[in-house]
Formats: C-alpha cells, structure tokens, sequence
C-alpha cells in the first residue's frame, strides 16, 4: 500500500517522501510536533498543483498555501509548534487530472536548528539593507553559489533543494517580484530543468552577468534621459536576477525586472546549445552588452509609464493593443537609450515590410498572439515577436507625422486607443499610396 493511500498515514520528521500520487480527495497526513520546537514544511509539486492545509488535533485551520507557481515548484512554510501534540496536513489538488501519471508530490518536513535560524536572521539582514536600494543586483551573487552548490547533488530533488534554499528563499523584495508574475518559470525545478539542457550558456554568461552589479549609473542615465523626454517620468526600482531563459525584462506594480542571463548575453558567449532555435538570434547580440542593457532597461521602464486600460470609446483589439504597447516600449527606448531590443528583427521587417502589414491587418483583433508575439518555439523560418515590429513602425510613422515632437512622445506612451493611435499615425495610408 502506498504511503498516500493509507488512512491518515503518519509522517516522520527529517523523512523525505518521494514520489506521492495526489488522490482526488486529497492527501491527509498525520504528524507529531514537539512544542517550540520550528518546523519548515515543504511540499514539491510535480506537475500538479495543490493547496496545503495544517490543521491542529481539534480540527482548527492554521495555515493554508497556495503559492502562484502553478503545477510546479514548492508550497512551504514555516511553523513553530505551541504545544506537543499531533497536528493533520492535508494535500487538495486543483484541476486532478485522473489519468495523469503527473499527479506526483514529495514532502518534506524538518525541524529547523539554531543554525537555520541564525542563517535566516543573517538573510533577513542581508536583505534588508539590498531591498533599500534603487537597483538590486544581489539575486545574481546567490544565483552563482546556488549554481556552483549543483557540482554535490546526486539527485533531482537534491537539485530542487539546492535551488530552492540558496537562491529562491534568498530573494530580493524584487526577484520575489519577479517570481510572482513568472511563477510558472522561476520555480525549482523549472531553474535545475534548465540549467541541465543549457549549461554551457549558463557558465558562459557568469563574467558578464557580475558586470552588471556595477549597473547602477548606467539605470541613473536612463532615467536621465527618460525624464528629459519624457517630464511624467516616474522612476521605477530595478531588480537584476538570473532565470530561465524566459524574458530579458518584464515590469511588476513596483519594480522593472531584468533577467540577466538574456540582457547580458552576446554572440561571443556559447550558443550552441540553441542550434535551430529562434532563440539563438535574439541572444547573440553583436555590439556591446552595456548597450543591450541600456536597451533593455529603456523598453521595460516605457511599460511602467503605459496606460493600463483603455479609454472609456476606445474598441478593444488584443492583438493590436499588445503589439503597439511592445512597439512603442521598443521607440521610445530606442530614443531613449539609443538602441533597441529588437533590432535583429529590423532587416528582416523593412525587407517585408509590406507585406507583413497586410498579413498584420487582416489579424488585427485575433486573441491569439502567437502569430506575431512570443513565439520563439514556434518560429523557424524568420525572426520571431515581429508584433514588436509592426507597432515599432507604426509609433515610428506616428511620431514622423508629428508636428509637436513632444507631444507625439507622449501619446505614445498613454496610448489607450489603438485605433485611433493607428488612424492618427497614417501608417495605413502609405501603402494606399503605392
């Protein structure tokens, strides 16, 4: 019999459990805690995605998690116990898939030593004092003894732990950012996946990536010059950390968020692990990586400045909308940083130009974007994101066509009719004219 499928098994402490089949009515466990004693409790999702419930002998709720990384990743936290006495934990699935052979958890409960709290009241310290400045760079230094730290483990799950304990439970105010709107990326078991297929890039992109921690005056200049364009400026922290290999910048409430193992990445760095990818191109940058940065940086700060919503007349048209948000990023950065991030797709867009806006147009309002936007797996046969394009031209016409340059700058970054905006820019009509 399996240990999730006894009544109300009990669980040892400093046991690791591996490999437990998530029932459709859930998981109930047994454990005895000793008083004032602290435990951690961690529960590793394995393609499935639960909620975690600690209850006391009489019943009563004490804490319940679920945390926002889908199917993947660890729920965990931490409890000190008031009493000795038996406590339940109960595992609930969300959306169980009966016939999956993915429906796989593994817990883990230890009791925390005096030396783990004093390692987490070190932490707590550390990161105070990070968490007060403008641009975090810390996430990248635990990234690396995270890194190194994988050279000992002799398992996945050792792995998971590893990733898990020295780099993501030692997160900046930002990086925990930027794992709340990447969670279904920045998990454990997601960075030891990644990092086993792409290892050389990992080891080549480390030189590079400690550059950044000197980042600092470079942010400064951008502001500079973003508020000198731009006079509703309103500066943003930045957070630099290591992920996997999903997005160089994304933007959170509080935060610009950068993933330097893609801002820092060049041509000169080892690619060959992306042959036949689209990926490939958009990582081999050929110029300096401080421009690449400054590009970077620049594109995500122009989304912290965007409107959310759109006008109360204003036709809503996701592909459009999407589109002429990433290009005006791409535009105004561009003037701002002196660079883009899309560049590599320039060529190819003002070959085709033509005829990628009449393919564009007749798409205008499809809820799908895989056609022009993320889509680096799907694309082979020419650059991937040309929606970044398409709305880089149209704000690019849209300024052209201004008479008030400043002006122009600012509709196209408060966009929030895009039709209108489109209309106005007169890019449409220009190929009436050929």
């Amino acid at each position: 019999m399996t240990l999730a499928a006894q009544n109300k098994p009990h669980l040892n402490i400093a046991e690791n459990y591996e490999n437990l089949n998530v029932e459709r009515e859930g998981n109930t466990y047994e454990i005895r805690l000793s008083k004032g004693k602290h435990y951690e409790f961690l529960v590793l999702q394995q393609g499935i995605d639960v909620e975690v419930i600690l209850e006391d002998s009489s019943g009563k709720e004490l804490i319940k998690m679920d945390s926002p990384n889908g199917a993947h990743g660890y729920e965990k936290f931490e409890f000190q116990s008031v009493a000795n006495a038996n406590y339940t934990l109960k595992i609930k699935p969300f959306d169980l898939k009966v016939e999956s052979e993915n429906n796989i958890i593994s817990i883990l409960i230890r009791q925390l030593s005096k030396k783990d709290l004093k390692r987490r009241e070190l932490i707590r310290k550390e990161l105070e004092i990070e968490n007060k400045k403008n641009v975090q760079t810390l996430d990248i230094d635990h990234f690396w003894q995270a890194f190194d730290l994988l050279k000992t483990c002799k398992s996945k799950s050792d792995s998971i732990r590893i990733i898990q304990n020295s780099y993501l439970d030692r997160a900046t105010s930002g990086f925990k950012e930027f794992m709340r709107v990447r969670s279904r990326q920045l998990n454990a078991e997601n960075f030891v996946r990644t990092i086993s297929k792409y290892p050389k890039f990992y080891n080549s992109i480390r030189e590079n990536s400690y550059k950044v921690k000197e980042a600092e005056p470079l942010i400064e200049a951008v502001f500079k010059n973003f508020s000198q364009l731009y006079p509703n400026f309103k500066p943003f922290k930045v957070c630099f950390a290591i992920g996997t290999i999903g997005t160089g910048g994304t933007t959170s409430d509080n935060f610009v968020l950068i993933g330097t193992e893609i801002s820092t990445a060049t041509a000169y760095n080892d690619l060959s692990e992306f042959e036949g990818s689209s990926k490939k191109s958009s990582l081999a940058y050929k110029g300096d990586f401080v421009q690449k940065l400054k590009n970077i940086v620049a594109h995500e700060c122009v989304h912290t400045q965007q409107k959310r919503g759109l006008a109360k007349t204003a036709v809503a048209c996701h592909l459009l909308q999407s589109c002429l948000r990433e290009g005006a990023a791409d535009f105004i950065g561009e003037l701002v940083a002196g660079g883009q991030i899309n560049a590599s797709a320039l060529d190819y867009g003002d070959a085709h130009e033509k005829m990628l806006w009449a393919s564009f147009k007749s798409e205008l309002c499809n809820t799908s974007h895989s056609g022009w936007l993320y889509n680096y797996s799907e694309v082979k046969d020419k650059p991937a994101d040309l929606g970044y394009y398409m709305g880089y031209k149209i704000a690019q016409a849209y300024y052209n066509n201004a008479e008030n340059k400043q002006q122009a700058i600012i509709d196209i970054i408060e966009m929030d009719n895009p039709f209108q905006y489109l209309e106005q820019s007169g890019y449409d009509q220009k190929f009436q004219k050929n």
